[in-house]
């Protein structure tokens, strides 16, 4: 298991350099510049200012090889740069707004989890009965609707039926926590739905196939109850692709719901990449991404340990 770890550790330093190098290409490819857009404003506030003089301040007239590993050699000393825009260190700016796109994600998690999992489970007990189809009906439903097109209903519909609107002003737990939830709440349950519904599928299509097992039949022989054989037999044994699923979310998570924390004013990682791409703020989707792909790499790494705690007899030597 050690080496293992080992080896897939640093299997992410050729990946993430590949990660980076594709970014920081991706950005210069794309129309505009970030130079521009600062004259622009700058002279639009009526100040007078150099684009010559303001390339060279941002490091960016010197070729693009040489600003990517200047740029790199400092990442790997921590230092991921200045944003252009926001007069503050990229560091900074995704310290404060990473939490906020974890609260999100962790709450989305925790929903999809407690709505797809023991409906899976009742799917699987009462196989090819109407309310197996009805929740698979429902779920299928969930997936297919835009989460954009129902944030918009949901924001829309109670604020002009009901006058009601969720908190549209951050505010940290830890300062007044039923305001952060009540902001956080509906974000996270539309979030939720569409995962669950996938995740549903899945636990009922894992526990079917094991529920077919020898050592199924066995216990059910020896008069187990299906409660019993279901959580303590069944489930366990369908849980890795389960477990495969939700690693996959949860490495989603950094980069917060995207659409969400546009549509609900949450200042998170999602918002940030979104306005930073608008700007050309270079070193900001540089640094976001580089957090980003550094935690998914991490928590598909603890996925893939997490099988061995899961079946036992899966080797990694």
């Amino acid at each position: 298991m050690g080496k293992y770890v080992l080896k897939r550790v640093l299997l992410l330093i050729p990946t993430i350099f590949l990660v980076c190098l594709i970014v920081f290409a991706l950005m210069r490819a794309v129309p505009g510049d970030a130079v521009d857009s600062i004259v622009t404003r700058m002279t639009q506030s009526g100040q007078t200012v150099d684009a010559d003089a303001v390339r060279h301040k941002l490091g960016l007239d010197v070729p693009a090889a040489q600003q990517f590993f200047n740029w790199l050699a400092d990442a790997v000393r921590g230092n991921l740069g200045d944003s252009f825009f926001q007069f503050d260190t990229v560091s900074n700016i995704i310290a404060r707004q990473l939490p906020v796109s974890l609260e999100l994600g962790i709450l989305t998690l925790i929903f999809a989890n407690l709505i797809s999992i023991p409906l899976g489970l009742f799917c699987a007990a009462k196989q090819d009965s109407i309310p197996d189809y009805t929740v698979r009906i429902i779920a299928v439903i969930f997936m297919a609707i835009p989460v954009f097109w129902l944030a918009t209903l949901v924001l829309f519909y109670p604020a002009q039926w009901w006058d009601y609107s969720p908190p549209v002003q951050y505010v940290s737990f830890f300062e007044d926590p039923l305001t952060n939830l009540q902001m956080f709440l509906i974000p996270s349950i539309l979030g939720a739905l569409a995962q669950a519904g996938m995740q549903l599928r899945i636990v009922r299509t894992m526990v079917l196939d094991t529920m077919r097992q020898d050592y199924i039949r066995t216990a059910y022989a020896k008069g187990v109850n299906q409660t019993h054989v279901m959580f303590q037999h069944a489930f366990r044994n369908s849980m890795i692709p389960v477990i495969t699923v939700i690693g996959f979310s949860v490495g989603a998570l950094i980069g917060g719901n995207v659409v969400l924390e546009n549509i609900f004013n949450i200042p998170g990682i999602g918002q940030l990449l979104v306005t930073a791409l608008g700007q050309r703020d270079y070193p900001v989707v540089q640094g976001s991404v580089l957090v980003m792909s550094i935690f998914v790499m991490i928590v598909n790494l603890i996925v893939d340990i997490a099988y061995k705690w899961i079946d036992p007899r899966i080797k990694y030597d």
